[in-house]
């Protein structure tokens, strides 16, 4: 699973602030930057009609109390441009009721 796999979900898990997280796992380096960003908008609009749409709630009942947080687990460092796409995405999904982050993963890259 991951980015490149734009139907299908990575991961999702329920943290303790009441949010159901669905997890985008992003291993790409940026030197293909263009069509990197065109993969995770595809990514990130797949988990929007996901909850939009009630599929969440029908594989997950326990995700329909829970507010909808899309996480980008990075692998490498942002791009400047990267780094503006990615704030204006937050901007955009929080307009519509989900909340987004993005972070480096800590552990071993692959």
């Amino acid at each position: 699973m991951s980015v490149q796999e734009s139907t299908i979900i990575d991961f999702i898990s329920f943290d303790k602030e009441e949010n159901v997280i669905l997890t985008i796992s992003d291993h790409l380096d940026w030197s293909a930057e263009r069509e990197h960003l065109l993969l995770i908008q595809e990514k990130v609009n797949n988990y929007c009609k996901y909850i939009e749409n009630g599929q969440i709630y029908d594989e997950y009942p326990d995700a329909r109390d829970k507010h909808p947080l899309i996480s980008v687990v990075l692998f490498h460092e942002l791009t400047p441009k990267a780094e503006l796409f990615f704030q204006k995405v937050k901007a955009s999904l929080e307009g519509d009721g989900f909340s987004f982050e993005w972070k480096k993963y800590r552990g071993q890259t692959p």
